[in-house]
């Protein structure tokens, strides 16, 4: 059990002694229970707000209506939120009424998938009103209660569903699965941003290519930016995970017909996913193209070496993590900078020239010479290279 794990436990027992209720609830349960790593801890208590802001002395309401504060407890946070019970989801995403309750499986019972409606006390006694060990056992992901009513409260769901068969290798329970065919037309009501979130996750986790497949036969695909324009993405499936929006989109852009700006503008995404996978793409057309691999890895940004060779797997191409960082290992120079002659050393050796292109032109011949091991890196070997490039040619 991790460090946050026990204080966690901490904080539901001093609530405990207080005379409420608290559990541990959600994801992280659920990863503990898996023996995996866990995230941030989640607490659900009878305790009201205000009443939990007399228990502890750092408390930070940030959402006091919906019964959530965030307790600052031995230099961690927890968000503690009352056991409640919700109503109505006219925006498919937010409650249109939220009850306070003090019974903990009322409180369950609103939750998306019976591996997260579980809590544990400060006993380790589990509350488990929907089997959700079993499930877990089974490795099953099962809406709670009626999947239709579960997915209508918030279609994003959906996405969670076949994340979490993603990332936890599980498959989706038949009744599940059906009423995701029945209501997957409902993520049109969800923003890209959320659907980008959780389809990165989906990309990441090692179970991509079973969820894939369920998000084709579920047809939720239709749903997505580019993906409903050219459904026929859909179809192609990396060898290896990828763990970046900028990777996936640099994979699927090699079967799609709409530029990266485009990706980008339509997935709602950042000018740096845009810029990684520009960065991406343009290495990939190096090296298909068979520029020498030392050229490659020095014009890629250190970051993303490692993610290309994923991206480049993932394509079926044979291109190792291994050699790209021993390629960058050997480069000679870093960075352009590093040339033991700059531009200024160009003009003194070649004063009868004027200043223009030629400069900036001859200085990347030199950098490729150089990073390719055509040329030494020193001033003489790029000096005498540079009054050979400037002979006039003869017949």
């Amino acid at each position: 059990m991790n460090e946050q794990l026990i204080k966690a436990f901490r904080v539901v027992h001093k609530i405990t002694e207080a005379g409420g209720k608290a559990h541990i609830v959600g994801g992280a349960l659920r990863d503990a229970l898996l023996q995996r790593e866990t995230g941030d801890v989640d607490i659900a208590t009878s305790f009201t707000p205000e009443e939990v802001m007399k228990v502890f002395e750092k408390v930070i309401p940030v959402g006091i209506e919906h019964g959530t504060v965030i307790v600052r407890y031995q230099s961690e946070s927890f968000e503690v939120t009352t056991y409640r019970t919700e109503e109505g989801y006219e925006d498919y995403r937010h409650p249109d009424k939220v009850a306070f309750v003090r019974s903990i499986e009322e409180d369950l019972a609103r939750r998306d998938f019976t591996i997260n409606a579980m809590a544990m006390d400060d006993t380790e006694k589990v509350i488990d009103p929907f089997c959700g060990q079993q499930d877990l056992n089974d490795k099953v992901i099962r809406a709670v209660g009626n999947a239709e009513e579960r997915f209508k409260e918030d279609p994003l769901r959906m996405m969670r569903a076949l994340r979490f068969c993603s990332q936890l290798e599980f498959k989706l329970e038949k009744a599940t699965h059906e009423a995701m065919i029945t209501q997957a037309h409902l993520l049109n009501y969800i923003s890209t941003e959320r659907i980008a979130a959780e389809f990165e996750k989906l990309m990441a986790g090692p179970g991509f290519k079973e969820a894939l497949k369920i998000c084709k036969n579920v047809e939720l695909y239709r749903w997505f930016p580019i993906f409903k324009e050219e459904p026929g993405l859909i179809d192609q499936i990396p060898r290896v995970r990828l763990y970046s929006f900028a990777e996936v989109i640099a994979f699927y852009r090699e079967f799609s017909s709409t530029f990266t700006s485009e990706w980008i503008k339509e997935w709602k995404l950042s000018n740096r996913v845009k810029r990684e996978t520009v960065q991406l793409s343009e290495a990939l057309s190096r090296f298909k193209i068979g520029e020498k691999l030392s050229w490659i890895v020095y014009k890629i940004p250190d970051s993303l070496i490692i993610p290309f060779s994923r991206l480049a797997t993932a394509l079926e191409l044979t291109l190792s993590e291994e050699v790209l960082l021993e390629e960058h290992r050997k480069l000679s120079i870093q960075d352009r900078k590093e040339l033991a002659f700059q531009a200024e050393d160009l003009l003194n050796v070649l004063n009868e020239r004027d200043k223009g292109p030629w400069i900036g032109q001859l200085l990347e011949e030199i950098e490729y010479a150089v990073v390719t091991n055509q040329l030494v890196n020193s001033y003489q070997s790029i000096k005498e290279w540079a009054i050979k490039w400037n002979l006039p040619e003869t017949d």
